[in-house]
């Protein structure tokens, strides 16, 4: 039982880790510039594709050779798996994370067509190819090996949710409050305050995620602006003492 569960998630951080580096790729391609930030974790893995990819492998892998079934349900799964994510994440922080809302056939602008073909693409290459490369590696692996990297990985990657989550929360908990007010200022005070605790995570953050829209009612955009005020005005703070120093 413990052997399985551990070899799942050892296939699931793999499979989160090359959804990152496939979304590092892919967005850099398309902004023709180098993007590393992806994902709300601090790590460089994305659990959604790690997720969608262990349901392609668990339910899909008896499709092998059917290129048609393949693609259908693979698009079909992670395409509803998109919805999910994007409706619970709205629901506990009342913020929308991305929005697919201009983009062509889209469904309430958390999934839409072009993302689905890409899935379905994307079901094919792993259980074609992927699949018996990671399964091999994984089952390959002697017992010790296996326990010994996965509870590694499973305490790093629950420790990254852990502070992660906390940080989220934190950031909803210090705007929250401002609900329906013109509190710029008031959000500087608040952004300046959780910068001097978390200047790296939370900027991580913002920078995953540039096209947030609403924060518990507050433009996130305003809330971004404030953030960027705020590090205009450290870092002019850190020349003055460099200059002092001198």
């Amino acid at each position: 039982m413990i052997y399985d569960f551990l070899s799942l998630f050892l296939i699931f951080i793999l499979y989160s880790m090359l959804g990152y580096l496939a979304e590092i790729v892919f967005c850099s391609l398309v902004s023709k510039k180098f993007v590393y930030d992806r994902g709300f974790l601090i790590g460089p893995y994305l659990p959604i594709y790690g997720t969608g990819a262990i349901l392609i492998t668990l339910f899909l892998g008896k499709y092998h050779g059917d290129y048609i079934t393949l693609f259908i349900m693979s698009a079909f799964y992670c395409s509803a798996l998109e919805y999910l994510t994007s409706l619970v994440m709205e629901k506990i922080f009342h913020l929308r994370w991305w929005d697919y809302s201009e983009k062509k056939f889209n469904v309430n602008g958390r999934v839409c067509l072009e993302n689905s073909l890409l899935f379905g693409i994307g079901g094919l290459v792993i259980v074609q190819f992927i699949d018996p490369i990671i399964l091999n590696f994984v089952y390959g692996l002697p017992d010790i090996t296996l326990y010994i990297l996965s509870i590694s990985l499973l305490f790093i990657y629950f420790t990254d949710v852990f502070f992660t989550l906390k940080i989220m929360f934190g950031l909803k908990k210090n705007v929250g409050r401002m609900e329906g007010k013109d509190a710029t200022d008031q959000i500087k005070k608040e952004v300046k305050m959780y910068l001097s605790k978390h200047n790296y995570l939370t900027t991580r953050l913002i920078r995953s995620f540039p096209n947030m829209e609403k924060l518990n009612g507050i433009e996130f955009t305003k809330f971004s602006s404030a953030l960027n005020s705020v590090k205009s005005e450290l870092e002019k703070l850190k020349k003055d003492r460099r200059r002092q120093k001198k």
